[in-house]
């Protein structure tokens, strides 16, 4: 039987940042490998979870690995939409029934705290580095977001929010990482057979 894990998320900057943390657990893994074949699937923004996430989950992957197969969706989001919104931008109940009516057999959240930017400063001086900044770099700004846009613009540089990175994901340290974001990718690393100290 096989079994798929599928990682719907909100932009390129993720697919990237979730490769890395799924190499992270790999190596945790007693067998350094799974036996599950992972795709990645970038959904474009929050509301692409309606309408990407569901649509390419039955046009793209079921087609490609049969009714047979056991899949596990990973729905990869960002909470500071809903922090502010009056009206939540999607009803996750919603987008789960749709996916497991299509065929999911099980369906995971994790759920970056506010920003999935606030989780990459965990290892600000990798960012800092990466940069070319001096080590007493001030890091300001009242989100995760802003505060990575702050640096980037001390370097001459432009963060742009879902884009891919250029290379200053693959400096992240996703140990120090995984360690300090803690429960909310503990269920990523179960999904995968791998226990993380949290």
């Amino acid at each position: 039987m096989n079994k798929c894990l599928i990682l719907f998320v909100e932009g390129d900057t993720e697919v990237e940042f979730y490769k890395k943390v799924v190499a992270h657990a790999r190596s945790l893994h007693p067998k350094n490998r799974f036996d599950t074949c992972i795709e990645y699937r970038n959904v474009k923004g929050i509301s692409g979870f309606k309408s990407n996430a569901i649509r390419k989950f039955k046009k793209e992957i079921k087609p490609k690995y049969g009714e047979d197969c056991i899949y596990t969706v990973v729905l990869c989001s960002d909470t500071d939409v809903f922090e502010f919104a009056p009206k939540p931008p999607i009803k996750w109940k919603e987008v789960e029934q749709e996916l497991l009516a299509g065929g999911a057999s099980k369906i995971i959240h994790v759920r970056a705290e506010h920003s999935i930017e606030d989780w990459f400063l965990y290892d600000a001086e990798s960012i800092i580095g990466f940069l070319r900044l001096g080590k007493n770099t001030k890091i300001s700004g009242a989100s995760g977001y802003e505060k990575l846009q702050n640096l980037y613009r001390q370097a001459n540089k432009v963060y742009f929010k879902g884009a891919k990175s250029n290379g200053m994901i693959a400096r992240l340290d996703i140990d120090k990482i995984a360690n300090s974001v803690g429960a909310p990718l503990k269920p990523l690393y179960d999904a995968l057979g791998v226990k993380v100290n949290q």
